[in-house]
């Protein structure tokens, strides 16, 4: 990554909201009932593990006795995403959507789906529906957001991740993408106030750090910075290191410049 380059937090994650007792309320009979509640249980301790291939198969037996069953039809379409065939899983969602017009979790993943397929127009037409039908879902939220920052519409994408942030308020990837965006707009005081909000909730978030160091260095305050840096190589040397290194060259450069002036 280019010195300088903002590190942004992607949250790309479909839709679990696992199954919970209860989901099956509407079946007729306990028997079966229990059975259900069996086979989805199965199904989602299957996923929580990652095995979506064990899943699929359950999953698919499952519809076939209960085909109106929004979760089970949005677990199906997970499997095929996690596993890389999401084109797949768009069908499954999409006919997910012509069933349950109005289910948002469903018309969520199918839209983060044409997002990661860069096919932004869909996304938001799609994102933009969920938000009518629940102004308060914050995955959707923080996902426009993406998706304007992706635009450059930069304003546009804080206002969307304040919001989601309402929703979230101890949300420190939410933090640090509008601090991100502040820094692109070279708003660097806005963007170092938010990476310090973000740290103040954790401490040890890396990213943060680092881009805090970023910004701390374009406001001059070199002491700081360094101190910032070094933190974010210590918390996770693999990700920063690199960048850390220039970060500190920068900074050794901006204070022979500042002896200069002097």
């Amino acid at each position: 990554m280019p010195e300088g380059e903002k590190n942004w937090k992607t949250c790309y994650k479909y839709k679990i909201d696992w199954f919970t007792p209860g989901h099956t309320v509407k079946m007729k009979g306990m028997r079966m009932a229990d059975s259900k509640t069996a086979a989805m249980e199965t199904i989602q301790d299957l996923m929580k593990d990652g095995k979506y291939d064990e899943a699929r198969p359950l999953i698919e037996e499952y519809l076939k006795t209960t085909p109106d069953d929004p979760l089970a039809i949005r677990f199906l379409g997970n499997t095929f995403a996690y596993t890389g065939f999401l084109n797949k899983a768009k069908r499954v969602w999409r006919e997910g959507c012509r069933l349950f017009p109005e289910n948002v979790d469903l018309i969520y993943n199918l839209g983060l789906a044409y997002y990661l397929q860069r096919d932004f127009g869909r996304a938001r037409r799609l994102w933009q529906k969920g938000l009518k039908l629940n102004p308060n879902d914050g995955e959707i939220l923080f996902n426009m957001g993406q998706l304007a920052r992706d635009l450059g519409h930069f304003r546009r994408a804080i206002k969307l991740w304040k919001r989601a942030l309402t929703k979230d308020p101890k949300n420190v990837e939410t933090m640090n993408n509008i601090a991100g965006a502040f820094a692109d707009i070279d708003m660097q005081g806005k963007a170092a106030m938010w990476y310090r909000r973000a740290l103040e909730v954790d401490s040890e978030y890396a990213l943060a750090h680092l881009n805090l160091a970023s910004s701390l260095i374009e406001l001059g305050q070199l002491d700081e910075a360094r101190i910032h840096a070094e933190k974010a190589a210590q918390l996770d040397p693999a990700s920063h290191l690199e960048q850390v290194e220039g970060f500190l060259k920068k900074i050794q450069l901006l204070r022979i410049k500042q002896e200069e002036e002097l």
